[in-house]
């Protein structure tokens, strides 16, 4: 396929699907994963497309938004050292919160030998990741967000609110160099809310990708949380 054509191509995909990842354009399009790294930043450069999450959106869409399938993928490594060290917080008897983030889902797998968990969470995608842990775990129910795979809505948050946790383990899409922390998700922001005020120990799971982000919905500050686990040197540290 002649370089132009492909890149036309690669745009209408995506104007189509809204976002994309890299492997799922090479595939679609019988071409190396190189070529269409060339092609995304010549379409970043004309301003049309914005690379996200090892993937890419419309810019237009920019605040949008991005499904779980391309945040998921972003940072996996990170996610799961992040995930690891979360658990390690976590005894016996506890009761805690898991928001809806790829992060916090990660941390299901190192806490299978824990007892008598009591979990609550609006991840639908938790149970995937059970694995043989013996939790008893409670879902929110409400409104299903098939782009994020969480319930949200007033529902949701009338049932978080006759929860009372020990710890709350959550991540968002960004968290500036001055220590606010916002998503582009006027609702997960919401929900989110109720869960900071129903636990007494909040943590923040935090990747490189997220540092000096600012999105528009705001959460929190740095200052809400009890601590903050990262990968990276946070910028007041």
């Amino acid at each position: 396929m002649i370089g132009f054509d492909r890149k036309e191509n690669v745009l209408k995909y995506i104007e189509e699907k809204q976002s994309a990842t890299v492997k799922e354009l090479a595939y679609t399009l019988c071409t190396s994963e190189a070529s269409i790294r060339r092609d995304i930043e010549l379409l970043e450069r004309d301003g049309l497309v914005k690379k996200v999450y090892g993937g890419v959106i419309l810019a237009s869409r920019v605040n949008d938004i991005v499904p779980l399938s391309l945040r998921d993928s972003e940072n996996a490594a990170a996610k799961e050292q992040i995930a690891r060290k979360a658990a390690e917080m976590i005894g016996d008897d506890a009761t805690i919160i898991l928001d809806a983030s790829s992060t916090a889902r990660r941390i299901m797998k190192y806490i299978e030998n824990r007892r008598n968990l009591r979990i609550f969470t609006n991840n639908l995608k938790i149970f995937s990741e059970l694995g043989s842990c013996k939790a008893k775990i409670y879902c929110t129910g409400g409104a299903f967000s098939a782009k994020n795979n969480a319930f949200v809505g007033p529902m949701a948050e009338e049932f978080l609110r006759s929860v009372s946790a020990d710890m709350l383990f959550f991540s968002s899409q960004g968290i500036s160099e001055d220590g606010e922390i916002s998503d582009v998700s006027e609702e997960e922001t919401s929900i989110r809310r109720v869960m900071l005020s129903r636990a007494k120990y909040k943590v923040f799971l935090c990747d490189s990708s997220k540092v000096g982000v600012r999105r528009p919905f705001t959460l929190c500050t740095k200052d809400d949380v009890d601590k903050i686990i990262s990968d990276t040197t946070l910028p007041w540290e």
